[in-house]
């Protein structure tokens, strides 16, 4: 469901915020707004500034907003959503011109939809945020800013680096290694990732992963290129990184090595709870829905190395739209919340890795550890995942060549379509989609 919304308001972004780009909010250039209250809180009187802000489930960071707020006279009204739910919001209050928040989360997979309509948003570098962009990795940088890097449009909140989160109990029932520096070990290539699945499948009756879609999406995002090139073009069909996702993924339902059970669902969290598959796909994030939807499975899970580097999921940007009145408020509270200080703060709270690379090497990142997943070393794993991250194009139409994709490997999954056919129905439906 989550994916088929997200195609529908994708597109409907791309067609009407174009029509819609002079809406009231949306003009007068990218300069500061001459209404914005002054800096650090508060109207000219004293009386509290009021900030909407929308955000989706999961962040962890309406605390750290709400005692900021608390701190500078500014009374906050948060509003949150399921991710696909969020989006679909904004995108539907820019178009109008009319509705939108005073701070917006916008995810890596809509930034570049959003960077397409320059009117809709202030540009950050009014405010003083090229003081601050090298706090944070350079290819979130370049993901937060327009191409010649005149305008930011976020600033980086975290990043999704990835591991492997498996289940100790079903590896030591199928007989295999449980140490996790030893899994690693056996997750040496894709293939051998494979391998171990059809073992734990033949000893306990477990599948490896809870979806094929999660072997895809982890195995494209390793790749120096996914849909388009940096150009711009579409490379979709012509990437052999995509084809061999698309194969891994789909050999590994027709084996059975999938639960079948879609991400957000609520038998997903069910599933981990009860050990109905072995392996989850995992970036730091990943942890607080984890451990908040999963608690049975407390210290029944550990933490390993992905196969073959790291790739990431996720990671998002604070945006001011045009419309708020106190836009300079916003951004001193963006830049509090979102400071290397306050990222290590969400780290410690919620999982969230932060995008501050100055901080990794802090001890409070190299030496935490949780209980949760066997008391692994996780600040120090989920680190040197970081470094292996590789930036990569996404493209304004990322998602509308996504959806046919995962739709085919869906396909296959839950209703048995040969391999080839849904890939051919996939690449028509893509051009299809990418012509409208």
């Amino acid at each position: 469901m989550k994916r088929w919304a997200i195609l529908l308001f994708s597109f409907m972004m791309v067609v009407t915020m174009a029509a819609c780009s002079t809406g009231s909010g949306g003009s007068g250039g990218s300069g500061a707004s001459g209404d914005t209250a002054s800096s650090g809180g508060g109207g000219a009187s004293g009386e509290a500034v009021e900030l909407n802000v929308w955000l989706f489930t999961g962040t962890g960071m309406e605390p750290y907003m709400e005692k900021y707020a608390a701190e500078h006279n500014i009374k906050l009204n948060i509003q949150q959503q399921e991710y696909g739910d969020h989006h679909n919001s904004l995108v539907t209050a820019l178009a109008a011109g009319s509705g939108a928040p005073d701070i917006a989360l916008v995810e890596i997979g809509y930034i570049d939809q959003f960077k397409a309509d320059e009117s809709k948003f202030y540009n950050l570098a009014d405010f003083g945020a090229n003081d601050i962009m090298g706090d944070y990795l350079e290819w979130k940088r370049v993901q937060a800013s327009s191409q010649d890097g005149s305008f930011i449009f976020g600033i980086p909140t975290d990043v999704g680096p990835m591991v492997a989160m498996y289940r100790t109990d079903l590896f030591a029932q199928a007989g295999l290694p449980t140490n996790r520096d030893e899994v690693s070990k056996l997750f040496s290539s894709w293939e051998a990732f494979v391998d171990v699945g059809r073992t734990i499948k033949e000893k306990t009756g477990k599948p490896m992963v809870d979806a094929a879609n999660s072997v895809f999406d982890v195995v494209v995002g390793q790749a120096t290129e996914h849909y388009f090139d940096d150009a711009g073009n579409l490379i979709v069909d012509k990437n052999p990184a995509v084809k061999r996702a698309y194969d891994l993924a789909t050999s590994m339902a027709q084996e059975g090595l999938t639960a079948k059970i879609a991400q957000w669902s609520p038998e997903w969290g069910a599933g981990m709870n009860n050990g109905d598959f072995a392996v989850q796909m995992a970036p730091a994030w990943m942890m607080g829905f984890m451990k908040g939807n999963a608690p049975d499975s407390a210290g029944k899970w550990d933490a390993a190395a992905m196969p073959e580097g790291s790739g990431n999921w996720g990671g998002s940007f604070l945006t001011i739209p045009k419309e708020s009145k106190h836009a300079q408020v916003a951004y001193d509270m963006i830049k509090t919340v979102l400071s290397p200080e306050g990222q290590l703060e969400l780290f410690k709270s919620n999982g969230n890795f932060p995008s501050t690379p100055s901080i990794y090497d802090d001890p409070a990142i190299i030496d935490f550890t949780d209980e949760f997943f066997s008391g692994a070393p996780v600040g120090k794993i989920f680190s040197e995942a970081a470094k292996k991250v590789t930036p990569v194009y996404y493209g304004p139409k990322y998602i509308i060549v996504d959806t046919p994709l995962t739709n085919a490997i869906g396909e296959v999954e839950k209703n048995g379509t040969d391999p080839a056919a849904a890939w051919k129905t996939a690449m028509e439906q893509i051009e299809r989609d990418l012509r409208q």
